[in-house]
C-alpha cells in the first residue's frame, strides 16, 4: 500500500531544475543468507565479479542504479528498497519482481492537484520531502526468490551478467531490475484498474498522459466518468500515451506497416463498439474478408449430448435462422470443435462461442480437418449481452496500418488486455510495440537494457523528470558519449556505470586501466562507439586512473 503525504508546491517550485546525476541508493531489506544476502558460492559471468549468488544479484543491482542515475538529473538522493521473496509462480509462469513509489506526494502545479511518487516529488522540488529515518525508501522492489525452482517456472533461473548475453531458458536480472526500478521512478498509474476510479479522487504524473482514443478524451477530462476510464483499460488499443516525448520517440523506433484486425459490433446502437476475442485452433482464422453479418442465436436440442437448447451439441434446430449468418453459440458440455461442425452442418458462415462463466478463457482448442468456417469466443459479460440483443450486426474490421504500437493518430498505446491484470494493465506499454520496449508487462530476451533502454526516458521526461544533457561524465569527465539519446539509447549511462564497476573491483591503477580499455574495446568491436568516442573516453579513463596516485 502505497503511503501519501500532502505537499503543496507553486508552479515556481515544480519548474525548479537541477544539474546533478541522480543517485539510487540501495537499502538491502534481506535477512542473512537470504536473496541479495545469500552465500550460495557463485562464478563470476558476463563481467559480474561477484562469488556468491547475493553479491552478483548486489552488484546487478547497483549496477541498474547507477545506469539510471546517469540518465536522471536530481540533487536529492533515491532510495531504493530492494529484495527477494517468493512471487506468485507455477511452473510455467510467474511474477519475476514487483516494484513501485514507497510514497506518494500530493503537488500543485497551480491549476491542478496530482499525485507524484516521491523520488520524482523529490526530484521536482528539490528536497527530501518525506525525511522519515524509519521509513526512508522512495521506492519499494521485490524479485523472485523461487525462480526455476520446482514449481517456479521450472528450470529457469536468473542470469547475473551484465553483458546481455543470457543463456537460453534463464532471465536477464538486470533488464528487470531496470524495468522495476523504471516503475518506481514514475513508470506507473495510481487508477484502479478494475473499476477506472481515480486513487482518492485525483489523477497523478502518469494518468496526465493517458487517452481513451475511442471516446477522444483524456482521462483527466472533467466527463470521463470511472465506468470510462475502465472500459478504456480493457480494451486493446483503446487506451493511449499522448506525451510529446514518447511519441515522437516511438515513431522513430517502432516498426512501420502494422496491421491489426478488431472484433466490431456495428448494431444496435447500445451494443457498437470493439469486443475481445480468442480465434480458433481449428477452420479458418476469422478476419475481415470470412467474419461479417448478422449474428443470430443458433438452437439445438436439449438432450444427451448437451443440456441446453444453446450449446450446440446436437444438431442446429433453426437452420433457417442461421443459414448465411454468424451463429451464437454458448460454451459447454461438448469440445468447441463439435458446436462449430454442427453450425456449419446448418449452413452458419461463422461462429461466436459465449463463454460460459467469469473465468479464464482463451484460444478454442480441438481439431475437425472438414471445418472450413471461421469461429471465434468472447468473455462471458459479452457474450450473454450478444445473446439477448440478438441479432446483432459486426464482423472482424481491418484497422489501418500504424506504427507496431501506435495508434493511426500516432500515440503510443498502453497495455490494456481484455482481462484486467491488476499489476500490468495501464502500467505498461502494450505488448504490441515492436520491437519489445522495457517497460512492456512481459520478459523479452530482445531487450538489452545495458545499452537500450527504448521509450523509458521519453516517458521519464514526459511526466517531469529532467534528463541529464550531453555526455555522461565519470571523474568529472565527459565522455562525450549521450548518458542517453532522445531513443533510449544509453551507452553514454552504461560507460559511467562501467567506470564505477571497474574501479569498485580494481585496487590497483594499472587493473583499472585494464578492464576499461577491455571494455572500451568491446564497444569499438560491436559498433556502439566511433572511433572519436573512444578516444574522448580514453581521457576520462586517464583521468579517473590519475586518482590512484592521490
Amino acid at each position: 500500500m502505497n503511503k501519501t503525504l500532502l505537499a503543496l508546491a507553486t508552479s515556481a517550485l515544480l519548474a525548479a531544475g537541477s544539474a546533478t546525476a541522480a543517485d539510487l541508493q540501495l537499502l538491502n531489506l534481506d535477512n542473512p543468507g537470504v536473496g541479495l544476502n545469500d552465500t550460495t558460492p557463485a562464478a563470476p559471468v558476463g563481467g559480474n565479479p561477484g562469488t556468491t549468488k547475493g553479491a552478483q544479484a548486489t552488484f546487478v543491482y547497483e549496477f541498474a542504479m547507477k545506469m539510471w542515475g546517469s540518465v536522471l538529473e536530481s540533487k536529492v538522493p533515491v532510495k531504493v528498497y530492494a529484495s527477494f521473496a517468493p512471487l506468485t509462480c507455477t511452473s510455467t509462469s510467474g511474477v519475476l519482481g514487483s516494484a513501485g513509489t514507497n510514497w506518494l506526494i500530493r503537488l500543485t502545479d497551480g491549476v491542478r492537484v496530482r499525485y507524484y511518487g516521491s523520488a520524482l516529488a523529490d526530484s521536482l522540488l528539490g528536497y527530501d520531502i518525506v525525511p522519515d529515518p524509519d521509513d526512508p525508501g522512495d521506492i519499494a522492489s521485490r524479485f523472485n526468490g523461487n525462480l526455476g525452482n520446482p514449481g517456479c517456472l521450472d528450470g529457469s533461473g536468473w542470469y547475473f551478467g551484465i553483458d546481455g548475453n543470457t543463456p537460453a531458458g534463464k532471465i536477464n536480472f538486470l533488464n528487470v531490475v531496470m524495468h522495476e526500478i523504471g516503475h518506481g521512478l514514475g513508470a506507473q498509474g495510481f487508477i484502479n484498474k478494475s473499476t477506472g476510479a481515480l486513487y482518492n479522487g485525483y489523477s497523478d504524473a502518469y494518468t496526465k498522459y493517458a487517452y481513451d482514443n475511442e471516446l477522444n478524451k483524456s482521462f483527466e477530462d472533467a466527463s470521463m466518468t470511472n465506468a470510462m476510464r475502465a472500459a478504456a483499460m480493457r480494451t486493446p488499443g483503446r487506451t493511449v500515451w499522448t506525451g510529446p516525448k514518447v511519441n515522437a520517440a516511438a515513431n522513430v523506433i517502432l516498426d512501420g506497416n502494422f496491421h491489426e484486425s478488431v472484433l466490431r459490433v456495428t448494431a444496435p446502437a447500445p451494443l457498437t463498439g470493439n469486443y475481445g476475442f480468442y480465434g480458433a485452433a481449428f477452420g479458418a482464422p476469422a478476419s475481415a474478408a470470412n467474419f461479417n453479418g448478422q449474428w443470430v442465436v443458433a438452437l439445438d436440442a436439449a438432450d444427451g449430448a448437451g443440456p441446453l437448447t444453446t450449446d450446440g451439441c446436437s444438431a442446429i434446430t433453426n437452420g433457417a435462422a442461421v443459414t448465411g449468418k454468424i451463429a451464437i453459440i454458448d460454451r459447454g458440455t461438448c469440445g468447441f470443435a463439435v458446436k462449430v461442425k454442427n453450425a456449419q452442418n446448418a449452413g452458419a458462415i461463422g461462429v461466436v462461442i459465449a463463454n460460459s462463466s467469469t473465468g479464464t478463457w482463451g484460444s478454442m482448442g480441438g481439431a475437425d480437418p472438414t471445418i472450413t468456417i471461421p469461429s471465434i469466443i468472447v468473455q462471458y459479460a459479452d457474450g450473454a449481452n450478444f445473446k439477448t440483443n440478438a441479432p446483432i450486426t459486426g464482423g472482424m474490421v481491418d484497422l489501418p496500418a500504424t506504427k507496431a504500437g501506435m495508434d493511426s493518430a500516432g500515440r503510443t498505446r498502453l497495455y490494456s488486455p481484455w482481462i484486467v491484470a491488476t499489476g500490468s494493465t495501464f502500467s505498461h506499454f502494450d505488448t504490441t510495440l515492436h520491437p519489445d520496449a522495457l517497460m512492456e508487462p512481459f520478459d523479452s530476451p530482445t531487450v538489452q537494457a545495458q545499452y537500450n533502454v527504448d521509450l523509458t526516458p521519453a516517458l521519464f521526461a514526459d511526466i517531469g523528470w529532467k534528463l541529464h544533457q550531453g555526455g555522461a561524465t565519470f571523474a568529472n569527465c565527459d565522455t562525450g558519449t549521450a548518458a542517453s539519446d532522445a531513443y533510449g539509447i544509453v551507452i553514454g549511462s552504461n560507460m559511467a556505470a562501467t567506470s564505477e564497476l571497474c574501479k569498485d573491483t580494481n585496487a590497483l591503477r594499472n587493473n583499472y586501466v585494464s578492464c576499461m580499455y577491455k571494455y572500451r574495446d568491446g564497444l569499438l568491436a560491436d559498433g556502439l562507439i566511433t572511433q572519436q568516442q573512444a578516444l574522448k573516453l580514453n581521457t576520462c579513463i586517464k583521468r579517473q586512473s590519475d586518482q590512484y596516485r592521490r
